[in-house]
């Protein structure tokens, strides 16, 4: 039983899991109220606005940007999730551009359409392209790692 979860293959399904998971997450934000989502949304504003201020940055965040920018980073790291388990299914990145993609933007596209059916809560096309723009960053984050890794790791042979 050990060996097989040190195996890549175990490490593959756990990433499929894990990535399915982060998928569900993202889909239970979007099933939260419009006051649901104020409420946690500005939870955090003030956290970020004191932590600012106690930095002496000012204290000039919205709830806008917030939660602009949490749709942005939330996607960032399924993008990231999605490339990392893509390559380990495959190791060939540029190969699973288009199934990464489809994945990253169905996530998006559902995750508006599940906001259609929560109260007070709407779907928009600018958060299905920022959320894929998140995607696409993490994409690259992601890629850009990996070439780093892998030139170190040649520059040590």
């Amino acid at each position: 039983m050990i060996k097989f979860f040190k195996s890549k293959s175990a490490f593959s399904i756990i990433m499929m899991i894990v990535t399915a998971a982060y998928i569900g997450f993202i889909w239970f934000q979007s099933t939260m109220s419009a006051e649901e989502s104020t409420v946690e949304s500005l939870s955090v504003l003030d956290f970020l606005n004191n932590f600012l201020k106690s930095v002496r940055l000012g204290d000039n965040l919205t709830d806008n940007i917030v939660r602009k920018s949490a749709h942005f980073c939330e996607f960032a790291l399924l993008g990231c999730l999605s490339t990392w388990t893509g390559w380990l299914l495959n190791k060939r990145i540029l190969r699973n551009l288009t199934t990464i993609g489809f994945v990253c933007l169905a996530t998006a596209v559902v995750d508006e359409y599940i906001q259609l059916f929560s109260a007070g809560r709407s779907a928009q096309i600018d958060d299905v392209l920022l959320d894929f723009s998140g995607a696409v960053t993490g994409f690259v984050f992601f890629l850009l790692v990996h070439l780093i890794v892998r030139t170190i790791k040649k520059a040590k042979r």
